[in-house]
């Protein structure tokens, strides 16, 4: 099962539900999805950003294969191929 690590942004701007955005994903995918902390290796980093300007601090955080800036709801579709690339590893 994949580890997935979600970063969100301060949220001062968001133009989307990025807590309604997670939930499709939990609802489509058996994965542990978690609040990423710097201490962890996650399989997938998730960047949840309410908007385009994507501030969100994340560079610190670890993945063993992709990270991925959301600025959208439009980006769920590059979340869904991601994830389904990996889960069958």
């Amino acid at each position: 099962m994949l580890s997935i690590g979600i970063k969100y942004c301060g949220g001062c701007n968001p133009k989307y539900d990025r807590r309604k955005f997670k939930q499709k994903l939990e609802e489509k995918f058996m994965c542990t999805f978690e609040t990423a902390i710097e201490d962890k290796v996650y399989d997938i980093i998730i960047v949840l950003c309410g908007c385009t300007s994507a501030c969100a601090e994340h560079y610190n955080l670890k993945f063993k294969y992709e990270k991925i800036l959301i600025r959208s709801e439009e980006d769920y579709i590059k979340i869904v191929e991601m994830l389904n690339k990996y889960s069958n590893i």
